[in-house]
């Protein structure tokens, strides 16, 4: 973050897609920087182009960790209770939407405390070796864990409503045309078989197969929009594995053996 005194504005390097971080002020400059905003009473024009490049420079770290993976590290670093599925991880990796929404949540929760306690109370302290902005973000991870967790169990539960739909149906036909099967013949194949299928699965290959069979117009992209942000390739990654799953099923002796079609991929 650069400072020009003179004009009273305030520059922020945004952290590069790799998520590595900028360059920042020195100590001495932050120490200098927070004694014109403290006189202020962190009010005013200079304040609020400070305020503004913060968020702008906290929303483009965490995003950045997001996609990156590196989240998972940096909530390790301040205790921050962090336990996202395979899946989650994979929508952090590759929807920009998500990651903004979770950035500018946390940064919502951190921000009020960041200016009341750490600049107004005085809990910063440069003597201490980290500047605003590594301490501004250091309180936006430590809000990320609570905002991760009310979108996980948000999304968690509509997938799970969406995938005990079809396990729990019991007076459903599944038409011909919506059969994840192959073979015709195999389409009027038992609720039951399929139903012990998806409970070997996982949630979300239930929920996709949900959305298959009850909206066939929609595309892998669509449905994974749906479950909170999938990718495509997420989505038949899952499919991928309800086919394995079927497989052992069948060379267990457990059920008969299903050929999954292609349908729905796109």
């Amino acid at each position: 973050m650069i400072i020009n005194s003179d004009e009273a504005e305030l520059r922020v390097k945004i952290p590069s897609e790799d998520g590595e971080d900028p360059p920042t002020l020195s100590l001495e400059q932050n120490r200098q920087l927070y004694a014109e905003l403290k006189q202020a009473d962190f009010h005013g024009p200079h304040y609020e182009v400070f305020a503004g490049e913060l968020w702008r420079y906290g929303i483009h770290t965490l995003t950045a960790w997001m996609r990156a993976g590196d989240i998972t590290r940096h909530c390790f670093r301040y205790s921050v209770a962090f336990d996202p599925s395979e899946t989650e991880l994979a929508i952090l990796a590759r929807s920009s939407e998500v990651r903004e929404a979770l950035a500018v949540d946390s940064i919502a929760a951190a921000a009020p405390r960041f200016v009341e306690r750490s600049l107004r109370g005085g809990e910063w302290n440069p003597d201490r070796g980290a500047s605003m902005s590594t301490y501004f973000v250091g309180g936006c991870v430590m809000a990320f864990g609570d905002v991760f967790k009310t979108w996980s169990r948000k999304r968690r539960r509509e997938v799970h409503l969406l995938a005990s739909g079809l396990l729990n149906t019991t007076d459903e036909v599944f038409p011909g045309q919506l059969s994840l099967f192959d073979d015709p013949a195999e389409t009027v194949a038992s609720r039951d078989t399929l139903r012990r299928i998806l409970k070997e699965g996982t949630p979300e290959a239930a929920a996709i197969c949900t959305l298959m069979l009850r909206r066939p117009e929609l595309s892998q992209r669509q449905i994974g929009a749906l479950l909170g942000g999938m990718s495509a390739r997420t989505v038949e990654g899952q499919l991928h594995r309800l086919h394995g799953t079927a497989r052992k099923l069948a060379a267990s002796g457990k059920i008969s053996r299903p050929q999954f079609s292609e349908a729905g991929r796109r």
